[in-house]
Parts: C-alpha cells; structure tokens; sequence
C-alpha cells in the first residue's frame, strides 16, 4: 500500500511540476527558450566578423558586403509575421526545435563556398542564397519562442521577455569571439564547426520548451485585420521605434569590424568591442525589462533612448579604456527598450501575440537592418567613418517617436 502511495505523490509532484500554476514565473522553461535564443541569434552573427575575409576573397565593394547582412534580414525578419500567424494558429515546440537546426545547417556552409571553383560572382550568389536560406529558421523562431515566454512568466512578463533577449544579445556578442578563432585555425572552412551547438540545442528543444496554446486558432484574417487597424497608431509608433533601433544595430555590428580595420587594428580588437557593446546590451536589456515591471514601459523607452546618442558618439570619439567604458554603456542604453517595445506591442494585439511578436522581432527589425545597405551605400560615398557616425542620430529620431507613444512618460511608482 506505501509503495501505491508513494507512486501516487510522485505522479502529483511531475504534474505540479509540468503544470505550473498559472501566475508562476517557470524558470527552467524560460531559460530553456533562452538558451535557444543564445544559440539560434549567435548564427545572425556569424557573418558581420568574416566580412573582412569576404571582402578580400571575393572582391566585394562596402554596398555588396552591407547586402550579405541585408538578404539575412529579409528572410529572417521581414517575414517573421507569416511565421507568427502560423504560430497562433498551429504553434508547437517542434518548430522551435527544427528552425534553430536548420538555420545552423546553412549558415554553417558559408565556409566552404570556396571549395566549388566558382568565380567571384557566382560565389557571393552561393553566399547569398545560403544566407537567405538559413535566416528562414531564425524567423520561425522568434514569434512561437517570444510568444511562448509571457505564458509561462506570470506577472513578471518585462524580466521573463528580458531574459529571452538576453539570451539573443549573447548570442551575438560570443559569436565573434568563437568565429575569429575558428577562421585563424581551419580558414573559412572552420564555419563547420557551428552545426554541432545548433543540431544539440534543437534536441533541447524539442524536449523541454513549452507547449504554446494556440490564441489565435480560430481568428479569421479578417477579424486579426480589424484588430490591427483598431490600434494602428501606437502600433506604427512602436514599429518605427523598433527600426530605428535596429538600424543602429545592425549598422554597429555589420561596420564595426570594417571601422577598426579601416583603423589598422587586428581584427580580435573588433570582436571584442563587438562582444562588449552586446554583452552589456544583453545586461541592460535584463535591467530594461526589469525597470519597466517596475516604472512603465514608455518611461525605460524614452529614458535609455534619451542617452543612446550621445554615449555612442562619445564612445566613438575617445579611445582606451573611456572608449570600452562608453561603449558598455551605449550597448546597455540601447537594448534596454527591448522587451518593453515587445510587450507593448503584444497588449495591443492581445489574440495573436506570435504576430505581435512578428511584427517587432521580425518586420520592424528587418526593416531597420535594411538600412545597413543605405549605410553601406553611404560609406562607399562619403566614406566608411562618416557612415558610422550617421548611425548616432537615429536614436535621437527614435526617442523623438516615443514620446507618442500612449501612457504616461513619468515613472511609475509603488
């Protein structure tokens, strides 16, 4: 009879477990889905710190090097809405399992484009199909995986979001770290070596990320039209904030690398300033979140846009140890209005928060990495370092946009 018994409470113990109650903050599952952040964004990343190789293997001008980034974020971002419309109807935790290991199998094989004897041309139109190919699995990620997060955060929805874009700014801040070494070992074919932490973390995955109830299952095109016009305005505020962002960046991490070489500096200075400026992105994204549970969500927006500018320009002016100290602090003040813009995002479209989160991780992001073409085209003009410097005047643009944002720009206190 103890032995039925004590089955019995173990099987209550594993439900209690899965089946947390519904204003829990679900820590394992949460980090899970950040883990696979980590690893699904570190693969976006992998290009910006070879571009110096590309460019001299190939012959790429700046505006053709910007577009390696760009067709990523097409396929990676402007169509996560589509992705985000399935995931509320059909969403299941196998997607985000095979789109982290299919953006690892393609974007792994950018290395070895060399080994097919093409010419210069018919090489970069490789590179930029296996890009685009592979920014497909990083759309199908983000709306069903930031989607999954609030469900399963209880009432701290800001720090469980942040804690998601932490895992994603991680990402890109290790990557360079691992690919410079990489490439010094085994050349460009050393990119192979990234399928192993993606086929692993897919198997993570699919084991241990969260069902998502599908909200928008039964919501007609029609009925998800009406609701996104009903709240256009502040929707278009927010998008436009997220673009902004974006751009500056996309354009830090793309032109970074060219920027310190231009300066005859080894390209290990770059990714080091790269994994700084994201890895204190990635903290004050955490303190972002965090902030705007506390104090409000347009006030964390206005106030880190408010000084994104200047720290940035300052952090590109100085050199030593101010300039590492500048740079922490602009990576922190940008990515701090991360999360809010996502959960002000999924308030407004309540029903089909896999394609609010489309919307901001997806097309509002993949709008503003079309920029780093622009900027691109600019530095090809005008020259690689007032290209750069550019960059410094869109957060002020994207605070000027948050001010309309709805809601109160004081903080929120008690």
């Amino acid at each position: 009879m103890s032995s039925l018994e004590n089955a019995s409470t173990t099987l209550k113990q594993v439900v209690v477990e899965k089946e947390k109650p519904k204003g829990a903050f679900d820590t394992f599952r949460i980090l899970i889905l950040a883990m696979g952040h980590l690893v699904n964004d570190s693969y976006s990343n992998i290009v910006p710190p070879l571009l110096p190789m590309l460019k001299a293997a190939y012959g790429l001008s700046y505006a053709a090097s910007g577009m390696l980034t760009t067709v990523y974020t097409i396929t990676s971002s402007i169509v996560q809405p589509l992705f985000g419309y399935y995931a509320d109807k059909h969403g299941r935790r196998w997607l985000v399992a095979l789109s982290t290991a299919w953006v690892a199998f393609f974007m792994s094989l950018i290395g070895v484009v060399s080994y097919l004897g093409l010419d210069s041309s018919g090489s970069y139109i490789v590179l930029l199909t296996l890009i685009a190919l592979a920014g497909f699995g990083n759309a199908a990620y983000h709306p069903q995986g930031a989607s999954m997060v609030p469900r399963v955060s209880g009432d701290h929805k800001g720090l469980g979001v942040s804690i998601f874009s932490a895992g994603g700014n991680l990402g890109y801040a290790i990557t360079p770290l691992l690919v410079v070494p990489a490439t010094a070992l085994w050349g460009l074919k050393g990119t192979l070596v990234f399928l192993i932490p993606g086929f692993l973390m897919s198997l993570l995955l699919y084991r241990y990320a969260p069902e998502a109830p599908q909200t928008g299952a039964h919501l007609k095109v029609g009925e998800l039209i009406r609701d996104i016009t009903s709240v256009i305005k502040p929707l278009l505020v927010v998008t436009g904030i997220v673009v902004m962002r974006a751009w500056v960046f996309f354009g830090l991490i793309t032109f970074l690398p060219l920027y310190f070489a231009l300066r005859n500096e080894a390209p290990v200075t770059a990714s080091v300033h790269l994994f700084v400026l994201l890895l204190f992105g990635a903290i004050g994204g955490l303190i972002g979140g965090a902030a705007s549970d506390r104090y409000g969500r347009k006030f964390v927006i206005v106030t880190s846009l408010v000084i994104t500018g200047p720290l940035l320009y300052l952090a590109l002016s100085t050199s030593g140890l101010v300039e590492w100290a500048l740079t922490a602090m602009a990576g922190a003040a940008l990515l701090a209005s991360f999360s809010p813009a996502v959960l002000i995002a999924q308030d407004l479209i309540p029903n089909n928060q896999g394609i609010a989160s489309g919307l901001i991780l997806g097309l509002a992001i993949g709008i503003g990495g079309l920029g780093v073409s622009v900027t691109g085209a600019f530095a090809d003009a005008f020259g690689l370092t007032a290209a750069v410097y550019s960059l410094v005047l869109l957060p002020v643009m994207a605070m000027l946009f948050a001010l309309a944002l709805p809601g109160s720009i004081r903080p929120r206190l008690g």
